[in-house]
Parts: C-alpha cells; structure tokens; sequence
C-alpha cells in the first residue's frame, strides 16, 4: 500500500458546507469500515498443505490433479491506464487553483484598501456633501449631470 494518499478527514470536513458534513461522515465511515476490512486480510495466500489432503483422500491422484490445477491457475493484476491522466489532470487543477488564489490575494488586498480608506473617513455624520464628493469625481459628475438635466 506504499505510495497511497492518505485521507485528512478531519480536515476535510471543516472544508465541507454544514448541509452536506452528514453525508461525508456516513461516506467516511464506510471507508473506514472496507479500509479495516482489507487490512485485516492477509497479504499473502496461506499455502495449502496438500500432503494433508492426499493422506484424507481416497484417491492421491485427484488430490495430485487439483494440486497441478490451482498451481496453473494465475489472476492477472489489472494494468494502471488512468493514473497517469489523473496526474495530469491534478497537476492542471493543482495550477488552476494557485492562479486563483494569488488573483484572490490580490482582491483582497484591494478589499483591504478599500476598507482602510472608508475607516480613515470622517464619519457620514459629522461630512458634509462637498467633503464626501471631493474623493469621488465620477459620483460628483453623475450627480452635477443628474441635477443639470432637471434644471428648469
């Protein structure tokens, strides 16, 4: 089981919506359960003591024929096609998601700016209009043109 990823559970489930943790714990728990059920297996087959069988048996010969049939008998390991294209794939996610994050960096330094600006404000309370519009030339232009539209 060497070079296997090991699942942070806890991890994820602070990750996870509180609608769904639910769900991910009843997944959680039934991969415990199969992962404990494999372990617990044998890596290796437990060899069969055939001279046992041939001294029980009748006719040593049957027991002879099996011996050569189960010797004969090979279960092919399934070759690995899609671990490499899932490589890939985690590697472009593992890039997609860096790209976001240094663009989300970047946001909320502009976030943090921006909330700095506003704390450095006098309050709305103690501004008057001209104060509030001498930072903000767009608002102030939209307002001049809204109020030169319905002048009389």
């Amino acid at each position: 089981m060497a070079g296997r990823k090991v699942f942070d559970f806890i991890k994820l489930t602070t990750q996870l919506p509180a609608a769904v943790r639910a769900d991910f714990g009843a997944l959680r728990s039934k991969f415990e359960s199969s992962h404990a059920t494999v372990s617990a297996l044998p890596s290796a087959l437990e060899s069969i003591d055939w001279s046992y069988y041939s001294s029980r048996v009748g006719d040593p010969s049957i027991v002879d024929d099996f011996k050569a049939k189960y010797a004969g008998v090979s279960i092919p390991r399934p070759e690995d096609t899609t671990s490499a294209s899932i490589g890939v794939l985690e590697a472009d996610f593992k890039k997609d998601v860096a790209e976001y994050l240094s663009g989300a960096n970047e946001r909320i330094a502009t976030f943090e700016s921006k909330l700095a600006n506003l704390h450095a404000e006098k309050p709305m309370e103690e501004m008057t209009v001209e104060e509030y519009l001498s930072d903000k030339p767009e608002l102030r232009a939209k307002i001049e043109a809204d109020i030169a539209s319905r002048a009389l």
